[in-house]
C-alpha cells in the first residue's frame, strides 16, 4: 500500500494545488488516469463544500490517499459543521438547470463516481471517507 498524507486549507488555490498533487502522485503509484481523476474529482467537490459550507473558513483539514492493489482510498478530516454527504439531495432534472438553485450537482457527481462513500461526525470533526476501483480490478469491498 502506497499513502499520502497532508493537511490543506479548504480555499480555491490550496485545494487546487491538492488535487494536482494527488494526481500526480496516483501517476506515479501505477494509477490509472481515469481513477486519478474520478479520486481528485472527490476531492476537490469535498474541500469545496468544507470551503462554502463548513463554516470554520480557513481551518485546516487532512486529506489521505491510499493506493490498494484493488482500489484508491481517500478521507477528508474536517473542522465544518456537522456534513453527511451521502444525504445531499440530488438536484431535480425536471428543473431546468437555469431554475434550479446552485448546487447539489457536484456531490451527485461524487456519489456516481466512487464505489464507497461514508460519513461520520467524530467529535468536533467531519470524517468522510470514499473510495474507487482501480481499472479492471474490483472494489473488494
Amino acid at each position: 500500500m502506497t499513502r499520502l498524507v497532508c493537511d490543506v486549507i479548504a480555499e480555491p488555490s490550496a485545494i487546487s494545488t491538492l488535487t494536482e498533487q494527488v494526481t500526480d502522485f496516483l501517476g506515479k503509484a501505477g494509477v490509472d488516469e481515469r481513477c486519478a481523476h474520478h479520486i481528485a474529482i472527490a476531492l476537490d467537490e469535498v474541500l469545496t463544500n468544507v470551503a462554502t459550507h463548513g463554516g470554520a473558513p480557513l481551518t485546516s483539514a487532512s486529506v489521505s490517499v491510499e493506493v490498494h492493489a484493488d482500489r484508491v482510498s481517500a478521507e477528508v478530516l474536517d473542522h465544518g459543521a456537522p456534513f453527511d454527504p451521502r444525504r445531499a439531495r440530488d438536484p431535480n432534472p425536471a428543473v431546468a438547470p437555469v431554475d434550479r438553485p446552485v448546487g447539489g450537482l457536484g456531490l451527485m457527481l461524487v456519489r456516481q463516481v466512487v464505489c464507497e462513500l461514508d460519513y461520520e461526525r467524530r467529535g468536533d470533526r467531519n470524517w468522510t471517507r470514499f473510495s474507487m476501483a482501480r481499472a479492471g480490478r474490483p472494489t473488494g469491498a
